[in-house]
């Protein structure tokens, strides 16, 4: 015969009902059946988790992440991301590196990668988008006196096991969208406004 010992105070004040509690201890003895039914319960638990934790031991998200219920809560991490960069090359060859987010207000960043991404487009609505990066880029093109502007897409493969999640400075791959050339007389026109 096993005998297990329950904490009735406890178990109330787990299960948060608003009873009072008794503060007794009860004593409730099982019948050999009774026991057996709740190792194999508890074998039956332990199976059940490592058959879970083997079976989606592979994904990189919890099971439940899968399951209608949570999967609109939770989206499964994206296993490749990437980024539109802009890269000013001036005279000498040194090379700005600079993300869109520095264009624009981090709560316009898609509007930012978008502009950025289309100034590279060599079709009739391309040139209102270069026209709209030069004046987002005035102050730098004659600071750092830049003769070509080259738009980058760099991708990593992510990690969500890992933090962070890339190495944001070793993208995995790394796309030539286009160059734009820089008009000599945009660079003195920029110097012009610069220094009124």
């Amino acid at each position: 015969m096993a005998v297990f010992t329950i904490d009735i105070a406890d178990s109330r004040r787990w299960l948060s009902c608003p009873m009072k509690a008794a503060g007794r201890v009860e004593k409730v003895t099982l019948s050999e059946d009774d026991a057996r039914a709740l190792r194999r319960f508890e074998w039956l638990l332990v199976v059940l988790v490592v058959l879970l934790v083997a079976a989606h031991g592979r994904d990189l998200a919890w099971p439940f992440v899968g399951w209608p219920m949570y999967a609109r809560s939770f989206p499964p991490p994206p296993r490749r991301v990437s980024e539109t960069e802009l890269r000013l090359v001036s005279r000498d060859g040194q090379v700005t590196h600079l993300l869109p987010a520095r264009l624009f207000t981090h709560v316009e960043i898609e509007l930012a990668r978008r502009v950025v991404e289309q100034a590279f487009v060599q079709q009739p609505g391309g040139e209102e988008y270069r026209a709209a990066l030069f004046r987002k880029l005035g102050p730098l093109l004659a600071k750092r006196d830049v003769v070509e502007i080259q738009g980058w897409t760099l991708s990593w493969t992510t990690d969500p096991t890992a933090v962070p999640a890339f190495n944001f400075a070793a993208p995995d791959e790394e796309i030539l969208l286009g160059r734009i050339r820089v008009p000599g007389d945009r660079r003195s026109a920029q110097a012009t406004l610069q220094s009124r």
